[in-house]
């Protein structure tokens, strides 16, 4: 839980302390205990965290980055325990520059300055922290999420992952995820792939966890990704909540009473109620700063999720299980390892401004930590590495199948091998809730006004009422340089 802002201008200019802390009030929910502002000669750096002011205030970073140690020891630099992370960060660039950033894992945004004054912005490879920027020729405005930068135009960007920018230079590629980066593995003997994969699975989890002493929670769909999820974080810690939404009798909440049942956690559910869900649609819009369709509908449960989380201070999530393992129903029409390899590569490289906005906006609203082990970074170059045959099996209507064959060591068959559902149909909100929004809209008015000024095309009524709220909260800001669009809408 953390967000970061700032301005970086040219040597000369005065810094904008002022300016930064209304950029950080627009997101103070991601944080609630301090602000650490550095104003130097030409910038101005502040933060909002749950955590206490850093030691360091030359990084300041939102995320965590999980193989900081091993760098240390890796460069040879001073591995006092208690060196802060963020001092760690600043010793690690002063020593080595800021290419080290390139060998960091973890999730992360992060503005760092080094011993020459230097002013370096950076985002992590996946993209599972946000953030956004404004840029000119005497200055780049930075934010963690776009409505802290409304009063600076409309030409607000995203900040690309695996991207490094330095003082107010334009972004510059660090790192990518590309298909020409991983070959198969020569062996195929499933045993030996399930067995590999289960003991990086469990290195994911425990990293995340990392001697916490906390509460620990899992959001909990009844799907194998974050059924397999709980399993596992089972191993690590002795309690364990996991957190479900659905509507009553609909297929995510039953199978997830199953999962809870078989592992024996401390279960919260909430049943879903069709006019508190309507009703919870602007905020969603505000704190999502999205209106497309099927991402919003998704958010909506995030929200919930988000909302009964308070008994567990981080929880887990198995976002990101589709992407690197093919769970997506499209993989099945696949007919060639090349394109199912490219499509996997395709679905990991747009998480940053789809699924990931909607986990990190709608937990950062309610002040949940999240964390995200199936898009480690390792278990990512792992995964691309098996052969599609063993991820897809289109003969059987399978997907995913490795991972399940790991499932099915820790969860009930039903639940292991448990069909694919979107989670406006696994939770029941698809036909209520879509009814109701197109009430608002009427054919005239649809007809009219679907398509918009930049050529984009509001695929049905339902998005043009989110795209109407979107409006309403972020004015004319250009969608074309912050958004992207799911592709496969039903």
């Amino acid at each position: 839980m953390s967000g970061i802002a700032g301005i970086i201008k040219k040597e000369g200019h005065k810094p904008q302390q002022e300016q930064v802390k209304k950029l950080l009030k627009k997101i103070s929910h991601r944080g609630v205990r301090k602000e650490t502002l550095l104003a130097q000669d030409g910038h101005c750096l502040g933060m909002i965290s749950n955590y206490s002011t850093q030691k360091n205030p030359q990084v300041l970073i939102d995320g965590r980055i999980y193989n900081i140690d091993k760098l240390f020891r890796k460069h040879g630099t001073d591995n006092s325990n208690s060196l802060s992370d963020s001092e760690k960060i600043s010793q690690l660039i002063n020593k080595t520059g800021p290419s080290v950033i390139k060998q960091f894992q973890g999730a992360f945004s992060l503005v760092a300055t080094d011993e020459d004054n230097n002013t370096y912005l950076a985002r992590d490879t996946i993209g599972i922290k946000p953030l956004y920027y404004v840029h000119d020729d005497q200055s780049v405005t930075f934010a963690s999420e776009i409505k802290s930068l409304l009063e600076y135009g409309d030409q607000i960007n995203e900040f690309p992952p695996g991207h490094l920018m330095k003082n107010n230079s334009r972004p510059q590629k660090y790192d990518s995820i590309e298909v020409a980066d991983y070959d198969f593995l020569s062996r195929t003997d499933t045993k030996e792939i399930v067995d590999k994969l289960d003991s990086m699975l469990q290195d994911a989890v425990k990293k995340r966890i990392d001697g916490y002493k906390g509460e620990i929670g899992v959001w909990l769909s009844g799907g194998v990704d974050s059924s397999l999820v709980a399993a596992l974080v089972q191993k690590f810690t002795d309690k364990v909540y996991t957190f479900s939404v659905g509507f009553e009798g609909s297929p995510d909440l039953e199978a997830s009473r199953v999962v809870a049942k078989a592992l024996g956690t401390e279960h919260i559910e909430h049943q879903l109620n069709l006019d508190d869900l309507y009703n919870t649609i602007p905020e969603v819009i505000y704190h999502l700063e999205s209106f497309d369709a099927p991402l919003v509908r998704s958010s909506l449960g995030n929200m919930i999720a988000s909302r009964i989380s308070s008994e567990a201070e981080i929880v887990f999530s198995g976002e990101g299980g589709d992407e690197v393992f093919g769970g997506y129903n499209y993989f099945l029409d696949y007919k060639s390892s090349d394109k199912i390899q490219k499509g996997l590569v395709k679905a990991i490289n747009s998480l940053h401004n789809t699924a990931l906005q909607r986990v990190d906006r709608l937990a950062n609203a309610h002040n949940v930590n999240v964390r995200l082990p199936l898009l480690d970074e390792s278990l990512i170059d792992f995964a691309l590495t098996i052969p599609t045959d063993q991820k897809i099996k289109p003969s059987k209507n399978i997907s995913k199948y490795v991972l399940r064959k790991v499932a099915e060591r820790y969860l009930p068959h039903q639940i292991a091998w448990r069909g694919k559902e979107k989670f406006w149909e696994g939770s029941g909100i698809q036909d209520s809730l879509t009814e109701k929004i197109e009430e608002n809209i009427g054919d005239a008015d649809f007809k009219k006004n679907r398509q918009l000024d930049n050529g984009f095309r509001l695929r049905n009524k339902e998005e043009m009422y989110f795209y109407n709220l979107f409006r309403k909260y972020f004015g004319d800001v250009n969608i074309e340089n912050i958004l992207s669009f799911t592709q496969d809408f039903n």
